[in-house]
């Protein structure tokens, strides 16, 4: 199946970053405790698109967090200041253009501390969950957690809070299109997360059908797109050419309802002699507009008269 043309390749890289700030201050220390590491992280980030020759980088978002102990006010001066101190490192080491960077804030991330009791079995579990779902302000959230739950609070102040500091990045980049074979060949081999799914295609159009070099474009379109239904129908209609019944199955599992992928059920029940399977498949790939199984439901009959005697 011929994928949609993806006009503008647009694609993001994010991460987290765990910048150590002094207690109630909002300047960046590079070489304060775990700095170092986490601010070489985020420049290999922007470095692995910024450097490179196909990618135009358009913009890079970051938006901090502050965790969930003391006032709101004063969270949110921390989550907002050293949210701008990391947006003024990052500006100072690449200076890009006015309004490249932009920030936002939260100044206290509940909802981290409630994905974390959530996965815990912390004794009071569902005590301490219902005070963070409650409607209550955040700083008697605080308090009622402070007081009501000492031995727990003093565990998540110690070995979750520090996680819940947080500033989370985005940096969008478009992708420039190929359309040399050669060059789609190359990169499927270097880079080929740099491909749209209609390169996939054009690169498997200038192979035989069938043979190791057009399943091999169509088994790679499918990692880097495992989610898309195109993707797995072509690669589950490759899997069945190649005799890999269990793939093709796994690949159309994801498929949705799409009416070529209702025909190509039809042909995997048919491969596996599963008559009664086929025929269903094939009656309603034709109702919804597939012309060949109608075709196939004939090739199929002398099977179902069989099962019949």
């Amino acid at each position: 199946m011929t994928p949609k043309a993806e006009g503008v390749k647009t694609r993001s890289l994010s991460g987290r970053a765990f910048i150590d700030f002094p207690v109630n201050r909002t300047e960046i220390h590079p070489d304060y405790r775990g700095n170092k590491r986490e601010l070489a992280m985020i420049r290999a980030t922007i470095d692995s698109v910024r450097n490179d020759a196909d990618i135009t980088v358009t913009s890079l978002s970051v938006k901090g967090y502050a965790s969930p102990e003391g006032s709101w006010k004063n969270n949110e001066r921390l989550a907002k200041g050293r949210t701008e101190a990391l947006k003024d490192y990052v500006q100072e080491l690449y200076h890009f253009p006015q309004g490249f960077i932009d920030t936002a804030y939260q100044p206290e991330d509940w909802d981290g501390l409630r994905e974390y009791v959530e996965s815990s079995d912390m004794v009071h579990k569902d005590e301490i969950l219902a005070v963070i779902d409650s409607s209550l302000e955040p700083d008697t959230k605080d308090a009622r957690l402070r007081r009501g739950f000492p031995k727990e609070y003093q565990f998540l102040l110690k070995d979750v809070y520090p996680a819940l500091r947080h500033s989370d990045y985005t940096i969008s980049y478009n992708i420039r299109t190929f359309s040399d074979t050669a060059d789609i060949r190359r990169i499927m081999h270097t880079a080929p997360q740099k491909l749209s799914q209609d390169e996939f295609y054009l690169l498997a159009s200038s192979y035989q059908q069938g043979s190791q070099e057009f399943n091999e474009v169509f088994e790679m379109a499918v990692r880097m797109y495992p989610s898309d239904a195109t993707a797995n129908l072509n690669a589950a209609n490759t899997a069945m050419v190649r005799g890999d019944l269990a793939a093709a199955s796994r690949y159309l599992d994801k498929t949705g309802g799409m009416p070529e992928a209702v025909y190509a059920r039809g042909v995997l029940a048919a491969i596996g002699k599963d008559w009664a399977a086929a025929e269903k498949y094939f009656i309603q790939a034709e109702k919804i507009g597939i012309g060949k199984a109608v075709t196939a439901l004939e090739s199929i009959k002398p099977f179902l008269a069989d099962r019949d005697k």
